[in-house]
C-alpha cells in the first residue's frame, strides 16, 4: 500500500483530515506493508501512524466597525451629551481626590475646586491641572507617586561580578611605582 492510501485510511479511522496524519520515519517500511484497514488500525494502536492535534486559524480580535463611513446621525446621537458630561466630571473628581490624597493639593482648596468642576469650568483633567498651577494651589515639590519596591529593583542596575573585581584596587608592584613615565 502507498503512503497516501495508508494516510487516507488512517484519516477515515481517526475521523480527521488527511493532512493531520503522520507516519513515523522508523515505522515507514512497516506502514507500506499494510494491506487492509485492520493492518492500518494495528499501526495506529502501535503508534506508528498518528494524527497531530488541530491548531486552527490564528485568532484575531474582532474589528469594531466604527469608522466615519459607518457613523449615522449627529454628534450626540451615538453617545449622549449627558454620558460624556458624566465621564468628564467623574474623571476630574477622581483626579482631584488623588491629588489631595498625595498632598499635591492642600485639602482646604478641595471645596472651591470641586464646585468649579461641578460648574463645568474645566474641559478635562489637563485644564484642571493648569488652573491649579496658575492659582498656586498645586505643590510640585511633592512626588507624584512613591516607587514600589518591585519597581525599585527593576530600575536599579544589577552589579556584575566582573565589574566588582575591576573596581577593587589592586596593589601596585614596587617596580611600577619607582619607574617614572618616559615622554
Amino acid at each position: 500500500m502507498t503512503a497516501t492510501t495508508v494516510k487516507r485510511l488512517a484519516a477515515d479511522i481517526l475521523n480527521v483530515g488527511v493532512n493531520r496524519i503522520r507516519i513515523k520515519q522508523d515505522e515507514y517500511a512497516r506502514a507500506m506493508e499494510a494491506l487492509t484497514r485492520e493492518d492500518v488500525r494495528g499501526l495506529i494502536d502501535d503508534g506508528a501512524v498518528y494524527s497531530i492535534r488541530y491548531v486552527g486559524p490564528r485568532s484575531k480580535p474582532p474589528r469594531k466597525h466604527k469608522g466615519p463611513g459607518k457613523r449615522r446621525g449627529k454628534k450626540f446621537s451615538r453617545k449622549g451629551e449627558k454620558e460624556g458630561w458624566m465621564e468628564r466630571i467623574r474623571a476630574q473628581r477622581k483626579y482631584l481626590t488623588e491629588l489631595i490624597k498625595s498632598e499635591e493639593v492642600p485639602a482646604e482648596y478641595k471645596r472651591k475646586v470641586y464646585l468649579k468642576i461641578k460648574g463645568g469650568s474645566f474641559r478635562g483633567k489637563k485644564a484642571l491641572l493648569t488652573y491649579l498651577k496658575e492659582n498656586k494651589m498645586y505643590d510640585e515639590t511633592k512626588p507624584v507617586r512613591e516607587v514600589s519596591k518591585k519597581e525599585e529593583k527593576k530600575a536599579a542596575p544589577k552589579p556584575s561580578p566582573k565589574k566588582e573585581e575591576t573596581m577593587e584596587k589592586k596593589p601596585l608592584d614596587e617596580s611600577k611605582k619607582a619607574a617614572p613615565k618616559k615622554k
